[in-house]
């Protein structure tokens, strides 16, 4: 058997060797069973290129919020004022841990303070550091970001406008595969993990690493100066096409549609990228404006790119040397390698004007290379009619995913009615297998939940083709809520159950399904499920709410103050844990407390039917 394998092995690399593409040649580290290994086991033969990495923004993409790997350790520890939401968030270190603070006054005094530990940061320092801390495995941002090129503290992208979600942006699996190595993500969660690794590694690159430690360890080591080595990718020998997959995998920013049955974490270096996912941008006639991850897309519009048949990135790039530490001259030799000067022609610095710096336009604060190398004379042009989005890694998508990309754009990124139309136009195309949970989203995002019921009841026990365990739960949660909606009380339960069931690390749908059961007068059921929330994230204000009204209910008052002050010390504008209060102080005719809590809603929410019933009292 053993001859044989080599025996094999010698025609492949002959075929390589005699420079013929050879079509049935597969990496070994393809195959599902083979296992990531982890960088520091790539350090062990080859420190020298391990060394220089970690200096990469690759290398220091995500890590523990210490000191050594914080960009705020040399900061004067600047604080930010969100003065829409009037919170105030300061960072200090005790020891060499991180801590964020965040605090409301009142007139001189402090009207509100929480305080919570930063477990990492994400973000290499070049531009920015942001920050996250994780319970129990699940894993959220914080509203703050450390802006390096500036040297200022601000709100996080996204958070800006009113829009600041303070300690409740959960961080999933799409999000932590571009900023780091592959975590142990719960599946029938969003944003629970069992482990997490510290920075974008080796193996991102190069694919999982334990055929080739296997092979190098048994004494099979390949002269890679003669032959590729199918135990691991090496990206340098990948057609230009497959170049390009491994580095817009991460820098091709975009609204990323997964292909059937696949996972954020199934693509693999040497593989075509739309095997997992299309990722698709927003297009427009005259458009000039770019986003922080869009480096490939740009460079695919150069006339650099379309006039070469052999340019990618790491023509120009060295992945395992930091940007930081290369000159311009660098870049300029790389430029003179295609383009002739005269003698008497000076290079300095060509990326300065023909690959200038500039804002994207999503995150503020940053100023990034534009990739589009070409003369820039018309940065002003203002962008004219939308073309539409495009897969810019696909050139034929599918209808369904191209269905899939305007509903998830509309939802996550846009709210204009025009994707929904689009998205309408490509799922009137489908059989109603592949169609029905995407017009469950369709009508959804519409709040229209007639239909929802109508094709529910139209297509009872329909088994869509939705292999995703998440993807099916959100659509039954969707289901339930429609249900719900019409006091279909039953119906509604079942699908909550159902979707709770499939992902049961979802905590929203455990709420919603206790919930329900509120509604339904369940309650030793609905305080179960609330409970076992609070088991899985101790500070989860919803499920505290409401064991708060439970407990109003069971007329157990001390209880139900302390579960919906600890609400209140979570979320100081809570509303709804206010209106328990009130309920709370009615009950026990504390007239003055049920003005005080009154008056307080009104401070959140001026509009408020409080001030009707203080105008009663």
């Amino acid at each position: 058997m053993r001859k044989v394998v080599v025996f094999f092995f010698s025609i492949l690399l002959f075929a390589c060797q005699r420079g013929e593409v050879s079509t049935y040649a597969k990496y070994l580290n393809h195959n599902d069973t083979v296992k990531y290994v982890g960088k520091q086991q790539c350090r062990a033969c080859h420190g020298e290129i391990y060394d220089s990495y970690m200096q990469t923004g690759m290398g220091k993409s995500f890590h523990f919020a210490t000191k050594e790997h914080s960009a705020l350790d040399d900061s004067e520890m600047p604080l930010i004022h969100d003065s829409i939401k009037n919170l105030s968030y300061q960072p200090f270190w005790k020891n060499d841990s991180l801590y964020l603070k965040e605090f409301r006054l009142k007139g001189k005094d402090t009207s509100h303070l929480l305080i919570k530990k930063v477990n990492y940061k994400i973000g290499s320092g070049q531009h920015t550091n942001s920050h996250l801390f994780e319970i129990n495995g699940y894993v959220h941002q914080m509203p703050y970001t450390y802006y390096t090129q500036d040297s200022i503290a601000d709100l996080p992208p996204g958070f800006e406008k009113g829009n600041n979600t303070r300690f409740s942006r959960e961080i999933g699996l799409e999000c932590m595969s571009c900023h780091n190595a592959y975590p142990n993500h719960v599946e029938s969660s969003l944003n629970k993990y069992e482990g997490i690794p510290s920075g974008i590694d080796c193996e991102r690159c190069h694919g999982p690493g334990e055929v080739h430690v296997k092979q190098n360890l048994a004494g099979n080591i390949i002269d890679t100066s003669k032959y590729i080595d199918y135990s691991i990718v090496n990206p340098g020998k990948l057609p230009m096409d497959l170049q390009f997959d491994v580095c817009q995998r991460c820098h091709l920013q975009g609204t990323a549609v997964l292909a059937e049955g696949k996972n954020f974490t199934d693509f693999k270096p040497g593989q075509h990228l739309e095997e997992v996912m299309d990722v698709y941008l927003p297009k427009y006639e005259n458009e000039e404006s770019f986003i922080m991850a869009s480096h490939v897309d740009r460079l695919k519009e150069s006339s650099c790119f379309k006039i070469s048949d052999e340019m990618t990135c790491i023509t120009c790039h060295d992945p395992h040397k930091s940007v930081s530490t290369l000159s311009a001259s660098y870049f300029d030799n790389k430029c003179m390698q295609c383009h002739d000067v005269c003698e008497e022609e000076e290079t300095q610095n060509c990326t300065s004007c023909h690959m200038p710096t500039s804002s994207s336009t999503d995150i503020m604060h940053v100023a990034i290379t534009d990739h589009k190398i070409g003369v820039h004379t018309e940065r002003e042009t203002k962008k004219g009619a939308f073309k539409g989005l495009v897969a810019i890694n696909n050139t034929s998508p599918t209808d369904l995913s191209k269905a899939k990309a305007y509903l998830k754009h509309y939802e996550s990124f846009e709210a204009n009615p025009i994707y929904l139309d689009s998205a309408k136009y490509y799922l009137d195309k489908l059989s109603v297998e592949k169609s029905y949970p995407l017009y469950v989203q369709y009508y959804y995002l519409q709040e229209n939940f007639k239909d929802i019921v109508n094709l529910s009841m139209q297509h009872l026990g329909i088994q869509y083709l939705e292999s995703n365990k998440s993807d099916k739960a959100l659509c039954l949660s969707r289901i339930a809520e429609s249900f719900a909606f019409f006091n279909l009380d039953e119906q509604a339960l079942s699908h909550f159950q159902q979707a709770s069931k499939l992902a049961p690390y979802q905590l929203d749908y455990q709420l919603k399904l206790g919930v329900q059961l509120v509604k339904m007068k369940d309650y030793p059921y609905s305080t179960k499920v609330f409970k076992s929330i609070l088991s899985e994230y101790p500070l989860h204000k919803q499920a505290l709410v409401n064991l708060g009204y439970l407990s109003i209910l069971n007329e157990d008052f001390s209880v139900a103050e302390n579960y919906l002050k600890q609400a209140i010390a979570l979320d100081p504008d809570y509303l709804q844990a206010y209106e328990n209060l009130v309920l709370l102080a009615q009950m026990q005719n504390k007239i003055e407390q049920v003005k005080a809590y009154l008056n307080k809603i009104l401070e959140i929410a001026p509009g408020h039917k409080a001030k009707q019933l203080l105008e009663k009292l």
